[in-house]
């Protein structure tokens, strides 16, 4: 059974631990001042997750999402001021929509954890059908480097697929210089395929749309 929350409060929290599973949660415009979920072991088994949870209408203040398994997870209209990033992160049947800031989809910062987290999260990968969705988000920056591409519902009118061996082929000095990070990225993500998404809410949607449809009619992005 679901345990719902309804414009409550939640005081920063530390939440660090090697093996839990935190369920069936539902939070309707509630408030969390911020805390760190994150796994105190690099362990490719993924024991630490987030699993029938919701959110809608929330904020969220400051906080760190590290090595945690995310399935069957809404997040509908989430405020916050600072960027969410779900570092070695990975996800099941996760669904982001409405009004968001930056998020950001990263592996781990330093190389003996990546090394440590990709068996795991490829094999995690191989046995779903999807992993998140992102067809109805308006985010503010989205940056998704650590999620196969191809296990991504996305909008094809703002958010692109792209080939790591195609961005690696591509010539990077003939293109114009934001469409050139982007390719540079994604010829160096760690999966076959990637998402490139034009942020809606940002000021620089126009800039970022126009260079990924620059990239489409190149024959780089999809």
């Amino acid at each position: 059974m679901t345990q719902t929350y309804v414009k409550e409060k939640f005081e920063y929290r530390k939440i660090i631990e090697s093996a839990a599973t935190f369920t069936d949660l539902a939070f309707e415009q509630c408030a969390f001042v911020g805390g760190v979920i994150m796994q105190e072991h690099d362990d490719p088994t993924y024991p630490l997750a987030l699993s029938n949870i919701s959110l809608h209408k929330c904020k969220v203040g400051n906080v760190v999402l590290y090595g945690l398994r995310c399935d069957n997870v809404v997040v509908d209209t989430l405020s916050h001021g600072k960027p969410i990033e779900f570092e070695a992160c990975v996800f099941d049947r996760v669904t982001f929509r409405g009004s968001l800031g930056a998020v950001r989809f990263s592996p781990a910062i330093d190389e003996e954890p990546r090394k440590s987290f990709a068996p795991g999260a490829a094999k995690l990968y191989e046995e779903i059908d999807w992993a998140l969705d992102i067809t109805e988000a308006e985010f503010s920056d989205i940056e998704i480097w650590d999620v196969p591409g191809h296990l991504v519902k996305r909008d094809p009118e703002t958010q692109f697929l792209v080939r790591r061996a195609t961005a690696a082929a591509a010539d990077i000095d003939a293109l114009p210089p934001y469409a050139r990070v982007l390719v540079e990225r994604a010829a160096e993500a760690p999966y076959d395929t990637s998402v490139l998404a034009a942020p809606i809410r940002s000021k620089s949607f126009e800039e970022a749309l126009d260079a990924l449809r620059t990239l489409r009619d190149l024959g780089i992005a999809e």
